[in-house]
């Protein structure tokens, strides 16, 4: 008898989770493999110029002990509410942009989240099957470093979810990636590119453009795994400068620099 409880309540989860993804549409994870490459930035700027587009668009932090997705959007003393189904009611950051993060969840934003493996993954589906969500055009996961149960999880879970995977030129950085690569090829996920990221420096004072790191490797992993490779986003000082002033991303603050322009033309191939 527990046993045809337990496979009926499997079912219903099941059913749960195919009703709720089919109104999530366009899914992408944004991940790397290795931290600090900008995955947030690129995820939350997307997000945004979708969003401004028109698309709904609803946006996940699965980055449970380093969640930054809320504060990228300068949102990290929201609070997330309940439904009367005791379902979250995510944030929403601008017209036709929904947020969630337990960034949102925390009593401090200084609280750290001490999960384990079951717990994560068990927060993660209960973020993606009760929750709010609208009706939506796009959904990006924005994810953490590495190749753990988080990502594992919304792979497993989503069949229809596409990577898109950031790197930098740094031969550390290359290396995680590629990593991530083998874990997304060994989980079959489609993997819609390549982008790098933080390998050029635009001077705020001239306009001219230094490498600091020789995109040319990312570009050559790309074309190593048979992916697209969809550009490179340049380190833009005076544009993310106006970005923080404005509490805005970069894609809003500073419509016209390199790098929002660069990332509206990533935007434009999803």
């Amino acid at each position: 008898m527990t046993t045809t409880l337990g496979t009926l309540e499997q079912r219903l989860r099941q059913k749960e989770m195919a009703v709720t993804l089919g109104r999530l549409g366009k899914k992408y994870l944004v991940l790397s493999g290795k931290g600090g490459v900008g995955k947030t930035t690129v995820a939350v700027n997307l997000a945004w110029l979708k969003a401004k587009e028109g698309f709904k668009v609803g946006l996940l932090d699965i980055d449970l002990h380093g969640p930054d997705l809320a504060g990228a959007l300068y949102l990290d003393d929201t609070k997330i509410s309940v439904d009367d189904r005791g379902h979250l009611v995510p944030v929403e950051a601008v017209k036709n942009l929904w947020i969630l993060s337990v960034q949102n969840l925390l009593e401090r934003k200084e609280e750290a989240v001490m999960w384990r493996g079951p717990r994560k993954m068990r927060a993660i589906i209960q973020f993606i099957t009760e929750t709010a969500w609208p009706k939506l055009d796009y959904f990006f996961i924005d994810s953490p470093p590495g190749t753990g149960d988080e990502s594992l999880t919304v792979i497993k879970n989503i069949p229809d979810l596409k990577a898109l995977v950031v790197s930098t030129g740094h031969r550390m950085a290359i290396s995680d990636v590629a990593k991530a690569l083998d874990f997304l090829k060994t989980t079959q996920t489609e993997i819609t590119g390549l982008v790098d990221n933080l390998s050029l420096l635009i001077c705020p004072e001239c306009g001219q453009e230094t490498i600091l790191h020789d995109p040319a490797g990312p570009k050559k992993l790309a074309y190593q795994a048979n992916i697209p490779f969809l550009g490179s986003l340049p380190m833009d000082p005076a544009a993310t400068l106006l970005a923080e002033q404005k509490q805005l991303p970069v894609a809003e603050a500073a419509p016209d620099s390199p790098l929002a322009t660069k990332l509206k033309a990533l935007a434009d191939l999803l």
